[in-house]
């Protein structure tokens, strides 16, 4: 067995790349080296990881019975690697510095941090020093999720029907974060009802591994107290902010962040009505065009 010391080589480590980058894209980046003693590295590279946190669910035997207990699980989905110099001579105060690039993968995942989903990125430069430990320097690197792209058939609205009463909801499928998202309600009456009140709510719902759940992310009432007669069709307008910091829309692995519009009727004494479409947040720059 090799004796490795704990102690890192004396000197200073940069690291400088872009901040964001699409799925696919070439990032270049640049690393820079000065030493506080001479020394004779193993390589100097730089290193992407992707990792995935989630939940799973392990039984252990104890006491005579199995415990059941949830557990926290990490998963390295990517690990691209890219040596930029093998066994170079660094003498003290002296600086050194090296460019390159790597290439994310077209299906790399965005990073993507909710309530319970965890997906990141990180960029590492490491000087690999024999016998003792790595000098290294690490930042996140933010993977967004570019917009889909579109049939050029236009979405249906999303529909439920009761006995009372037919609601149709009208709204992109698709936005960005920082955007405002219009839409429209309209409920067709079938039999007399009367209502407390409407809200439009911008959920966020999310699954990773054996953990997860909904959350509200935004609300807006768009009626109050009403009561509507048979073969009335009222409309209602609505606009709902995503929050620019509002994590994008993933399916990875373990994870699943989806968003999805939802329309509450809210009856009293009696079970509300409701109406929900899908939504799909990106979070990519707008591309303008030159």
């Amino acid at each position: 067995m090799v004796f490795k010391s704990p102690f890192k080589p004396k000197g200073n480590l940069g690291l400088q790349s872009q901040d964001t980058i699409l799925p696919g894209a070439t990032l270049p980046l640049e690393i820079r080296v000065t030493p506080e003693e001479e020394v004779q590295p193993r390589e100097v590279r730089a290193e992407l990881t992707g990792e995935e946190t989630y939940y799973a669910t392990e039984r252990h035997y104890r006491n005579g019975h199995y415990e059941t207990h949830t557990v926290t699980k990490t998963n390295t989905f990517a690990k691209i690697n890219q040596t930029l110099a093998e066994q170079p001579t660094l003498f003290k105060g002296v600086e050194q510095k090296w460019n390159c690039s790597l290439q994310l993968p077209p299906d790399a995942p965005p990073s993507c941090r909710g309530e319970v989903v965890n997906i990141c990125w990180t960029l590492k430069a490491v000087l690999d020093v024999p016998k003792r430990a790595d000098l290294s320097q690490e930042k996140p690197l933010k993977v967004v999720c570019p917009a889909p792209q579109m049939s050029e058939n236009p979405a249906m609205p999303a529909e439920n029907s009761y006995k009372e009463a037919a609601l149709i909801l009208k709204a992109p499928q698709v936005a960005s974060t920082g955007s405002t998202l219009k839409g429209q309600l309209t409920l067709q009456v079938k039999d007399k009802v009367s209502i407390r009140s409407i809200r439009v709510e911008l959920v966020k719902a999310e699954k990773a591994g054996v953990r997860g759940g909904d959350k509200v992310v935004s609300t807006t009432q768009i009626s109050g107290t009403a009561s509507y007669n048979q073969s009335e069709s009222p409309s209602f307008e609505f606009s709902l902010d995503i929050p620019a910091e509002a994590p994008p829309t993933v399916l990875y692995g373990s994870s699943n962040l989806h968003w999805k519009v939802k329309a509450v009727i809210d009856r009293k004494m009696t079970t509300d009505f409701n109406v929900e479409q899908e939504l799909f947040v990106y979070n990519a720059p707008k591309v303008t065009a030159k």
